[in-house]
Protein backbone atom coordinates (compact mmCIF):
# COMPACT_ATOMS: atom_id res chain seq x y z
CA UNK A 1 0.00 0.00 0.00
CA UNK A 2 1.38 3.39 -0.89
CA UNK A 3 1.94 5.84 1.64
CA UNK A 4 -0.64 8.38 0.14
CA UNK A 5 -3.19 6.13 0.34
CA UNK A 6 -2.65 5.00 3.79
CA UNK A 7 -2.23 8.91 4.58
CA UNK A 8 -6.20 9.12 3.01
CA UNK A 9 -7.43 5.88 4.49
CA UNK A 10 -6.05 6.93 8.38
CA UNK A 11 -8.03 11.11 7.64
CA UNK A 12 -11.26 9.23 6.24
CA UNK A 13 -11.44 6.91 9.74
CA UNK A 14 -10.82 10.07 11.45
CA UNK A 15 -13.23 12.38 10.08
CA UNK A 16 -16.04 9.45 10.50
CA UNK A 17 -18.68 8.94 13.62
CA UNK A 18 -16.77 6.05 15.02
CA UNK A 19 -13.36 6.70 15.04
CA UNK A 20 -11.04 6.10 18.37
CA UNK A 21 -10.69 8.44 20.65
CA UNK A 22 -7.34 9.94 20.98
CA UNK A 23 -7.87 10.82 24.57
CA UNK A 24 -8.94 7.85 25.82
CA UNK A 25 -5.80 5.93 27.86
CA UNK A 26 -4.19 8.84 27.32
CA UNK A 27 -2.66 9.02 31.01
CA UNK A 28 -2.11 5.31 31.39
CA UNK A 29 0.13 5.14 28.08
CA UNK A 30 1.84 8.95 28.76
CA UNK A 31 1.49 9.87 25.38
CA UNK A 32 2.08 13.49 26.25
CA UNK A 33 5.38 14.57 27.70
CA UNK A 34 5.89 18.13 29.63
CA UNK A 35 8.78 19.37 30.91
CA UNK A 36 10.73 17.85 33.91
CA UNK A 37 13.49 20.89 34.08
CA UNK A 38 12.16 24.22 33.83
CA UNK A 39 13.43 27.21 35.78
CA UNK A 40 11.55 30.84 35.95
CA UNK A 41 10.94 32.30 32.79
CA UNK A 42 8.33 34.88 32.72
CA UNK A 43 8.59 38.41 35.12
CA UNK A 44 4.93 38.05 37.48
CA UNK A 45 3.90 41.41 37.46
CA UNK A 46 -0.01 40.89 38.10
CA UNK A 47 -1.38 42.06 41.67
CA UNK A 48 -2.42 39.29 42.13
CA UNK A 49 -4.80 39.28 45.04
CA UNK A 50 -6.78 41.18 42.71
CA UNK A 51 -7.18 38.00 40.53
CA UNK A 52 -11.17 37.19 40.78
CA UNK A 53 -12.27 33.57 39.59
CA UNK A 54 -16.02 32.00 39.46
CA UNK A 55 -15.95 28.45 40.45
CA UNK A 56 -18.65 25.99 39.31
CA UNK A 57 -21.85 27.02 40.67
CA UNK A 58 -21.10 31.02 39.37
CA UNK A 59 -19.55 32.46 42.97
CA UNK A 60 -16.97 34.80 43.00
CA UNK A 61 -13.51 33.80 43.89
CA UNK A 62 -10.76 35.77 45.10
CA UNK A 63 -7.30 34.44 44.59
CA UNK A 64 -6.79 36.13 47.68
CA UNK A 65 -8.27 33.54 49.71
CA UNK A 66 -5.90 31.17 49.20
CA UNK A 67 -2.65 33.20 49.21
CA UNK A 68 -0.60 33.58 52.45
CA UNK A 69 -1.87 30.19 54.21
CA UNK A 70 0.12 27.64 52.55
CA UNK A 71 1.95 27.24 49.27
CA UNK A 72 -0.27 27.35 46.19
CA UNK A 73 0.17 25.91 42.83
CA UNK A 74 -1.84 28.08 40.31
CA UNK A 75 -2.23 26.07 36.91
CA UNK A 76 -3.90 28.60 33.94
CA UNK A 77 -5.45 25.86 31.10
CA UNK A 78 -5.88 27.11 27.61
CA UNK A 79 -9.57 27.18 28.11
CA UNK A 80 -12.00 26.07 25.85
CA UNK A 81 -11.43 26.76 22.16
CA UNK A 82 -14.10 25.03 20.41
CA UNK A 83 -13.07 21.54 21.67
CA UNK A 84 -11.51 20.01 25.03
CA UNK A 85 -7.74 20.66 24.47
CA UNK A 86 -5.53 17.40 25.44
CA UNK A 87 -2.61 18.79 26.86
CA UNK A 88 -4.39 20.82 29.66
CA UNK A 89 -6.97 17.95 30.26
CA UNK A 90 -3.81 15.76 30.60
CA UNK A 91 -1.93 18.03 32.66
CA UNK A 92 -4.98 18.59 34.77
CA UNK A 93 -5.01 14.42 34.99
CA UNK A 94 -1.91 14.12 36.77
CA UNK A 95 -2.38 16.93 39.17
CA UNK A 96 -5.48 15.05 40.58
CA UNK A 97 -3.30 11.85 40.35
CA UNK A 98 -0.06 13.28 42.14
CA UNK A 99 -2.32 15.77 44.08
CA UNK A 100 -1.33 13.59 47.59
CA UNK A 101 2.36 14.05 46.93
CA UNK A 102 1.71 17.94 46.20
CA UNK A 103 -0.68 18.21 49.57
CA UNK A 104 2.21 16.32 51.23
CA UNK A 105 4.70 19.62 50.50
CA UNK A 106 1.78 21.80 52.61
CA UNK A 107 0.76 22.67 49.16
CA UNK A 108 -2.71 23.67 47.57
CA UNK A 109 -3.56 23.59 43.55
CA UNK A 110 -5.65 25.80 42.09
CA UNK A 111 -6.54 25.27 38.19
CA UNK A 112 -8.25 27.99 35.98
CA UNK A 113 -9.85 27.02 32.78
CA UNK A 114 -10.51 30.36 31.24
CA UNK A 115 -13.70 30.97 28.74
CA UNK A 116 -13.61 33.84 25.93
CA UNK A 117 -17.30 34.73 26.55
CA UNK A 118 -20.25 33.66 29.26
CA UNK A 119 -22.56 31.06 28.31
CA UNK A 120 -20.06 28.83 28.28
CA UNK A 121 -19.71 27.29 31.60
CA UNK A 122 -20.82 23.94 30.73
CA UNK A 123 -17.51 23.80 29.13
CA UNK A 124 -15.64 22.41 32.57
CA UNK A 125 -18.02 19.82 33.14
CA UNK A 126 -16.64 18.39 29.87
CA UNK A 127 -13.55 19.42 30.46
CA UNK A 128 -13.74 17.83 33.68
CA UNK A 129 -15.07 14.90 32.01
CA UNK A 130 -11.77 14.18 29.99
CA UNK A 131 -9.59 15.03 32.36
CA UNK A 132 -11.07 12.31 34.49
CA UNK A 133 -11.58 9.61 32.15
CA UNK A 134 -7.37 9.86 31.60
CA UNK A 135 -7.25 8.35 34.99
CA UNK A 136 -8.04 4.73 36.76
CA UNK A 137 -11.50 3.89 37.36
CA UNK A 138 -11.53 4.30 41.13
CA UNK A 139 -10.47 8.09 40.75
CA UNK A 140 -13.60 10.32 39.56
CA UNK A 141 -13.03 13.12 42.02
CA UNK A 142 -10.96 16.74 41.61
CA UNK A 143 -9.92 16.80 44.81
CA UNK A 144 -8.70 20.61 43.98
CA UNK A 145 -10.95 24.13 43.03
CA UNK A 146 -10.98 23.90 39.23
CA UNK A 147 -12.50 27.91 38.45
CA UNK A 148 -13.37 29.52 35.54
CA UNK A 149 -11.77 32.76 33.87
CA UNK A 150 -14.92 34.09 32.28
CA UNK A 151 -14.46 36.44 29.33
CA UNK A 152 -10.88 36.08 30.06
CA UNK A 153 -9.95 38.99 32.95
CA UNK A 154 -7.80 37.45 35.06
CA UNK A 155 -6.26 36.27 31.97
CA UNK A 156 -5.61 39.43 30.77
CA UNK A 157 -4.60 41.23 33.67
CA UNK A 158 -1.57 38.44 34.00
CA UNK A 159 -0.60 39.26 30.91
CA UNK A 160 -0.75 35.79 29.28
CA UNK A 161 -3.70 35.97 26.74
CA UNK A 162 -2.88 34.39 23.25
CA UNK A 163 -6.04 33.72 21.41
CA UNK A 164 -7.22 32.18 24.80
CA UNK A 165 -4.67 31.50 27.20
CA UNK A 166 -0.67 30.67 26.98
CA UNK A 167 -0.12 28.05 29.58
CA UNK A 168 0.68 29.08 32.51
CA UNK A 169 1.93 27.70 36.29
CA UNK A 170 2.87 29.68 39.36
CA UNK A 171 3.97 28.59 42.61
CA UNK A 172 3.09 31.24 45.66
CA UNK A 173 4.78 30.51 49.04
CA UNK A 174 3.65 30.48 52.64
CA UNK A 175 3.52 34.42 52.64
CA UNK A 176 1.51 34.45 49.00
CA UNK A 177 4.69 35.53 47.06
CA UNK A 178 5.30 34.25 44.00
CA UNK A 179 8.57 32.12 43.46
CA UNK A 180 7.85 30.39 40.23
CA UNK A 181 6.40 31.67 37.30
CA UNK A 182 6.37 29.81 34.01
CA UNK A 183 4.34 30.55 31.10
CA UNK A 184 4.57 28.24 27.72
CA UNK A 185 4.65 29.31 24.22
CA UNK A 186 3.22 26.46 23.22
CA UNK A 187 0.89 23.91 24.46
CA UNK A 188 2.98 21.21 25.47
CA UNK A 189 5.28 23.57 26.83
CA UNK A 190 4.23 23.43 30.61
CA UNK A 191 6.14 21.94 33.86
CA UNK A 192 5.61 18.19 34.47
CA UNK A 193 4.38 17.48 37.88
CA UNK A 194 7.60 16.29 38.40
CA UNK A 195 9.31 19.83 37.88
CA UNK A 196 6.07 21.10 39.87
CA UNK A 197 7.40 19.02 43.37
CA UNK A 198 10.89 19.79 42.47
CA UNK A 199 9.97 23.74 43.06
CA UNK A 200 7.79 22.61 46.28
CA UNK A 201 10.60 20.73 47.97
CA UNK A 202 12.88 23.90 47.09
CA UNK A 203 10.47 26.19 48.88
CA UNK A 204 10.17 24.14 51.61
CA UNK A 205 13.93 23.70 52.29
CA UNK A 206 14.38 26.96 52.14
CA UNK A 207 11.28 27.42 54.46
CA UNK A 208 13.01 25.07 56.68
CA UNK A 209 10.29 22.39 56.49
Amino acid sequence: MSRLLLSLLILSAGCGTSAPDPYKNAYSVDTIQFLDEVATNSEATADFTKLTFTDKDGKSVSLSDYLGKQSLVLVVTRGYSGSICPYCATQTSRLIANYPEIKERKAEVLVVYPLERPGQEGRLDEFVQRAVSMLPAASTKVPFPLLLDIELKSVEAMGIRKDLSKPATYIFDKDGKVQFAYVGNTLPDRPSVKAILSQLDRLNKAAGG
